[in-house]
């Protein structure tokens, strides 16, 4: 768990799950530094709106610039709008579909290769060497909920939502692996359970897990972190700005700023 999250802090995709402390107006020597940063990468016109803010939202927008590297952005998006060209278009890139070795249904298998790969998937679980990662990024806007998706009633004759069902079944799995193993009560299996959402869904998601004591789960082993961002940029290549105080972000689920 903990390689995963050290990964997680490379990204930028983790972070405390705890309340954050209030966003000040930055220093004047905090703010030349950070315009000058843009500048360099002829990217200042983020700024252009920033005297006329309020102390709240220079605090915003500060911490929004200070959080992007503007050459970084410069390096991508020139890749993105002026992609190389190979030297021969006609060459091969080497790819070829995988074998059929490679893949299988449990839909056209033999029953002794999917009871195999059953066995096989216990004793990684209670090996402590499998997670689950869940993409919960979006609202219930199409269901008339601006809640997550994973906390919304489906319809179920039972009322679980999905969060629920999930998290009962990581449950469960432990508990096979562990009984199959043979472990004693003292050596725990734990499947962690990452859950990335974005930036409106996650207060809303860790709630959701504390009101229902993370269903049985051991709130250390439920991990919740958000999607990364990227800024919205012109064909010109300049970042955009979605209202004088923030700067406009793409939405990896929807595709859109």
């Amino acid at each position: 768990m903990e390689a995963v999250q050290n990964v997680l802090h490379k990204l930028h995709i983790g972070g405390s799950s705890g309340t954050a402390a209030p966003l000040r107006e930055p220093t004047q020597d905090d703010l030349t530094a950070l315009r000058e940063k843009y500048e360099k990468a002829k990217q200042e016109q983020v700024f252009a709106f920033y005297d006329e803010l309020s102390s709240t939202e220079k605090a915003t927008l500060y911490q929004q610039l200070a959080d992007i590297n503007p050459e970084h952005i410069n390096e991508i998006t020139d890749k993105a709008l002026n992609p190389p060209k190979r030297e021969n278009n006609d060459k091969q890139s080497g790819l070829e579909p995988l074998p059929d070795s490679a893949t299988a249904s449990i839909l056209d298998s033999k029953a002794e290769d999917i009871e195999k790969w059953y066995q096989s998937g216990l004793d990684l679980i209670a090996a402590n060497k499998v997670a689950v990662v869940l993409m919960a990024g979006g609202q219930g806007t199409r269901l008339g909920s601006s809640a997550p998706k994973g906390c919304f009633d489906i319809g179920l004759p039972s009322k679980k939502s999905l969060f629920q069902i999930q998290a009962e079944r990581i449950r469960r799995i432990e508990y096979l692996a562990h009984k199959k193993a043979g472990h004693k009560d003292d050596k725990k299996v734990v499947v962690p359970w990452y859950v990335m959402t974005s930036g409106p869904t996650r207060g809303p998601t860790e709630q959701y897990f504390e009101e229902h004591k993370y269903f049985g789960l051991e709130k250390e082993n439920v991990i919740v972190f958000e999607q990364g961002v990227l800024p919205c940029i012109s064909n010109e290549g300049k970042i955009l700005l979605e209202s004088k105080s923030k700067v406009g972000v793409y939405d990896i689920k929807r595709n859109y700023c």
